[in-house]
C-alpha cells in the first residue's frame, strides 16, 4: 500500500493523505459553534492542501517516504564527488537507504532541513542516472499546533463571511470590501501573516 503525491515522491503505508486537523478536533476549537455546518468538513480539506501546495510536501503527520529521481532533476546537484539532494521536505527524521542506479551507498549525511549529501557518487552519471532515497519526513503533534490552529482559523473565516459579497448595508450604514479582504474569506487563501507561520515548514533551496 502506497501513493505518489504531487509533489514528486512517494509515501509508503498510506493510500490517502491523512488530515493535519481532523474535523472534531475544529469543533472543539471553535466550542462545538459550527458542529453542525456540513461545509466545514469540504473547507478543513481545502485549506490543508492549500498549506501542504504552499509547504510543497505534506507536512504533517512523520511518514515513511521514497524519492526516485534522476540526476538531472532541479533538485539534484554536484560538488566532485558528491551528489546532493534537496529532499522534498522540511522536518526530515531518517533517511533509511540511498541507491544510485539501483547500487546501495552507506556513506551519507541529512540535514532536518532535507538537504542530503552523498558521498563517494560514482564519476560518469548521465540524465538518466536514477538516484532513490527512503527516508522519514513529517512534523510531529506539538510542531503541527501551529498548522491546525492556522486551518481552524481559516476555516472559520470561511464559514462566517459571505462568499463574493463586496458590500453590504444596514439602515442608513454601508460598508465596501476592498478585493484583498474579499479573496481572503476563501479557506484556501493563505495572506502574508499566514505566509509567516507555514515559512519553516515550506521546502527550502531550489525545488
Amino acid at each position: 500500500m502506497s501513493m505518489t503525491t504531487t509533489w514528486g515522491y512517494t509515501l509508503a503505508d498510506v493510500d490517502a493523505l491523512p488530515g493535519i486537523l481532523p474535523d472534531w478536533e475544529y469543533d472543539e476549537f471553535t466550542a462545538d459553534k459550527y458542529a453542525t455546518d456540513t461545509r466545514r468538513i469540504v473547507n478543513i480539506n481545502a485549506a490543508e492542501a492549500a498549506i501542504r501546495n504552499y509547504c510543497g510536501w505534506h507536512v504533517a503527520p512523520s511518514l515513511a517516504c521514497k524519492l526516485s529521481t534522476t540526476f538531472y532533476d532541479r533538485r539534484v546537484s554536484r560538488v566532485k564527488d558528491t551528489i546532493i539532494v534537496q529532499l522534498p521536505a522540511s522536518f526530515v527524521t531518517g533517511v533509511s537507504a540511498v541507491k544510485i542506479d539501483g547500487t546501495a551507498y552507506s556513506t551519507f549525511v541529512f540535514e532536518t532541513s532535507g538537504i542530503l549529501r552523498i558521498y563517494g557518487a560514482p564519476y560518469r552519471v548521465h540524465p538518466h542516472t536514477t538516484i532513490e532515497v527512503e527516508y522519514t519526513a513529517g512534523v510531529d503533534d506539538m510542531m503541527a499546533s501551529a498548522l491546525k490552529e492556522l486551518i481552524a482559523h481559516r476555516v472559520t473565516h470561511a464559514l462566517t463571511t459571505t462568499t463574493g459579497v463586496q458590500s453590504e448595508s444596514a439602515g442608513g450604514v454601508s460598508v465596501t470590501y476592498n478585493a484583498a479582504w474579499t479573496n481572503n474569506t476563501r479557506a484556501t487563501a493563505l495572506p502574508d501573516d499566514n505566509k509567516e507561520v507555514l515559512a519553516p515548514y515550506r521546502v527550502r533551496g531550489v525545488y
